[in-house]
């Protein structure tokens, strides 16, 4: 890109680039584009905009601003950015461009997805780090609870293993939870994954999964965002994030929710989309996973196996290169399933936990074993990763 000053901004509303040239490898339309993004618009107005002007010198320089229907704070900020030198005033965001692998996808950028376009609250634009050519992939998203159960989270990356290992490429929200479990099981087995953020990419949220961010990257993944670089996480900005993972999807497996999860919005948004809803069935005593229940209650595909998703998405998937999927892939990526190695005490000790937590003194009760014993025993559980303690015992993931 190349920049602009303020005595060339007259010059480069006449369409001649060439004599906007300033040294940089930037041209005066990519500071425009920068600019334009850097706005915070809503996502029917940043798309109508895109689509009726094309041309985004003519658009952030010659519109008639009062002829759009902009917020006051909005207004001013854009009257602004026609009086600064932009290449001074983004120097923040185009010194983060440099150092990350990041591309701007407008509408009319070939490249940006085409079911997207489909969807009434479609953005006009994206910015997009890492992998641009997995937004066309055939994708399933998985949603779920931010304090999910712990068998919830094993589920979670069962299943995107299973799913990633069978070609599809997992879709989720970066969150803490399910999400991130979603993501690092598509990462644990090489698998494809796209994180939509509810932030800007510059900004990665939650912090604590900026790693996680850096490591899909990294791994061939994508980060997508339709926010400015540096924009911070708002609670505003999830919906649309949610429409956007249902959005690129073929369809949406919700892992584990709590009634009022933003995971039931992602839902909603699918099946406004004409997408696919799936939902894990779990025990009616988890209260996490009570949004799950009411999803299936109402239509939603109960599903208890990665093969019955795969089976439903496959007439969608005619020439794509997923793969087949048998049980012994599922367990191929999943952990041994085979508990022969494990000793007799420990398969009966086993056999008494459930997915619903149990406290260690019923757990003494039923094997009419001391404390010490038992406890020993779930230890060695634990550490195979057969079963994990919680707040109200232990409950078995696998």
């Amino acid at each position: 890109m190349q920049g602009t000053n303020n005595s060339r901004n007259k010059k480069c509303q006449t369409g001649n680039m060439d004599v906007c040239l300033s040294g940089t490898i930037w041209q005066a339309r990519d500071w425009a584009w920068l600019a334009f993004t850097e706005l915070n618009l809503g996502y029917a107005q940043s798309r109508q905009l895109v689509q009726a002007w094309p041309d985004i010198m003519q658009l952030v320089y010659e519109v008639d601003l009062h002829s759009l229907a902009l917020r006051a704070g909005t207004l001013k900020r854009w009257r602004e950015l026609r009086q600064v030198d932009l290449e001074s005033h983004f120097q923040e965001q185009y010194r983060w461009l440099q150092q990350h692998a990041a591309q701007l996808l407008t509408w009319h950028d070939a490249r940006f997805p085409e079911q997207l376009k489909q969807l009434q609250d479609c953005p006009g634009w994206l910015w997009v780090e890492g992998k641009v050519s997995l937004l066309a992939d055939p994708a399933i998203a998985m949603v779920g609870g931010r304090q999910a159960s712990a068998s919830g989270l094993a589920l979670a990356h069962q299943y995107a293993q299973a799913l990633a290992a069978a070609g599809l490429t997992v879709v989720s929200g970066l969150a803490v939870g399910v999400d991130g479990a979603s993501h690092q099981g598509a990462l644990d087995v090489a698998g494809d994954t796209i994180a939509i953020l509810g932030s800007g990419l510059a900004r990665v949220y939650p912090t604590r999964h900026q790693a996680l961010a850096a490591q899909i990257v990294t791994n061939g993944g994508t980060l997508v965002s339709p926010w400015p670089l540096f924009l911070s996480a708002m609670p505003h900005q999830f919906p649309a994030r949610n429409s956007i993972v249902s959005g690129l999807s073929l369809g949406v497996l919700v892992v584990e929710a709590a009634p009022k999860s933003g995971s039931l919005i992602t839902a909603k948004a699918a099946l406004e989309q004409g997408r696919e809803v799936f939902a894990l069935p779990f025990s009616v005593l988890n209260k996490k996973a009570q949004g799950s229940l009411d999803l299936i209650r109402d239509g939603a595909c109960l599903v208890y196996t990665p093969e019955q998703i795969i089976a439903e998405l496959a007439p969608m998937l005619t020439g794509s290169s997923v793969k087949s999927m048998t049980n012994k892939a599922v367990h191929d990526h999943t952990g041994p399933s085979d508990k022969a190695h494990l000793s007799v005490l420990l398969q009966q000790l086993l056999n008494q936990l459930g997915y619903d937590p149990l406290p260690v003194d019923i757990i003494c009760q039923q094997m009419a074993l001391p404390y010490a014993a038992v406890a020993a025993q779930l230890m060695e559980l634990s550490l195979l990763g057969y079963v994990t303690e919680g707040p109200q015992g232990y409950v078995r993931i696998k």
